[in-house]
């Protein structure tokens, strides 16, 4: 064979092997691009998973832990909308969207929810028709022009009991759920039920070291404290401000008379006739014993009075049924108004106390403004 056939073998040989080693090495490199997509997804969705989880364990206000899963489940797993429902013996307690309200129909588990609430299982759904298959989404559908495709839902379990559900709607990109995603899915409904407990933990606490535990007003401390902040404001925003101070007549006789259950039942019976009283920005509180105090924000002195009447006729005129017996009580009043009577809030509770003590010493069950008792002098 001529040197130059041999020649052309070899070159002939020598690119089979080339393209073939080309071939290996594009395909191994193909594979080890997937393998480094995957893990860069990896890194960023366990990132973004402690970010939230931090989110979740740092924050201990309910709502916006709750607002919190919302928002970034959907984020996390790339989905058009998200929801939590939330269950309290195995009643709904609680439906939060991305997207606004759920359909009337989901005032109760229902459907799918009801499915996961049972099993206590992930469920995947795909290839769905909206009202065809799902006549529970009728509504959302209606109102978010949201086409459902498919879902996910996944149980939130705290110490064997499911207290409620995440749900995300449409995988982004029209792609389905993954297990991967389920996996996901499940992790951060694992960090969100503790992390719902500890809110709701904390916001307990919070309603025991604030609230008396007779009457379920605020508390004397609380109380102190919410009057200084809304002193404080009124005088950034040149705002009135009244207080009221409140005292059930003579009821030391009345507990000797009726015992002690009764005597607090009817302080309970008061309490919560002046919160029916009162107004969303107002802040009733039990000061101690059978005083209670108001506080009346961006309300004059004329406007205090009226709010002192009405609450003390509504009080004379209710008559309580307690242990067999028909009850009946009375309350004087003070009213004491900011800046007109005082200028801090030790002055401003005093004065409210001296118009009720002149109240009380004018014949109780009536209503008295501590201007008037400067006018007398």
């Amino acid at each position: 064979m001529s040197m130059s056939v041999l020649f052309g073998v070899a070159l002939i040989v020598i690119a089979a092997a080339f393209w073939n080693y080309r071939s290996r090495t594009k395909k191994t490199i193909d594979q080890l691009s997937v393998r480094v997509e995957a893990e860069k997804r990896n890194v960023r969705e366990l990132a973004v998973l402690n970010d939230i989880s931090s989110l979740l364990y740092k924050d201990l206000d309910e709502m916006s832990t709750i607002e919190t899963i919302v928002d970034k489940s959907k984020d996390l797993i790339k989905a058009e909308a998200s929801a939590l429902l939330l269950l309290k013996d195995n009643k709904v307690a609680g439906l939060y969207t991305s997207i606004g309200n759920m359909p009337d129909l989901m005032d109760q588990p229902a459907g799918i929810f009801s499915r996961v609430m049972s099993e206590g299982m992930p469920l995947r759904l795909s290839g769905l028709k909206d009202k065809e298959d799902l006549p529970w989404l009728k509504g959302l559908t209606d109102s978010q022009s949201l086409s459902i495709r498919n879902l996910l839902i996944v149980p939130l379990i705290l110490r064997d009991e499911i207290i409620g559900e995440i749900a995300l709607i449409n995988r982004t990109g029209g792609g389905e759920f993954t297990d991967d995603d389920e996996d996901l899915l499940l992790t951060l409904g694992f960090h969100s039920s503790f992390a719902l407990e500890k809110a709701r933990m904390h916001q307990e606490a919070m309603k025991l070291a604030t609230t008396d535990g007779l009457t379920g007003l605020n508390n004397h401390r609380t109380f102190q404290e919410r009057l200084e902040v809304e002193i404080a404001r009124s005088k950034r925003f040149d705002h009135k401000l009244s207080l009221l101070m409140i005292d059930i007549d003579y009821f030391k006789k009345f507990n000797d008379n009726y015992g002690h259950c009764v005597g607090d039942e009817v302080l309970r019976r008061v309490a919560c006739l002046l919160a029916e009283s009162t107004r969303n920005i107002d802040f009733a509180a039990r000061y101690g014993g059978e005083e209670f105090v108001l506080i009346l924000p961006e309300t004059t002195n004329e406007g205090a009075i009226l709010t002192a009447e009405r609450i003390r006729g509504a009080i004379a005129k209710r008559k309580m049924s307690i242990d067999g017996k028909d009850l009946s009580v009375t309350v004087s009043i003070g009213a004491a108004s900011f800046p007109e009577d005082a200028t801090d809030r030790e002055m401003l509770i005093e004065r409210a106390d001296n118009a009720l003590y002149s109240a009380k010493k004018s014949g109780r069950n009536r209503v008295v403004a501590y201007k008037d008792i400067v006018a007398d002098y």
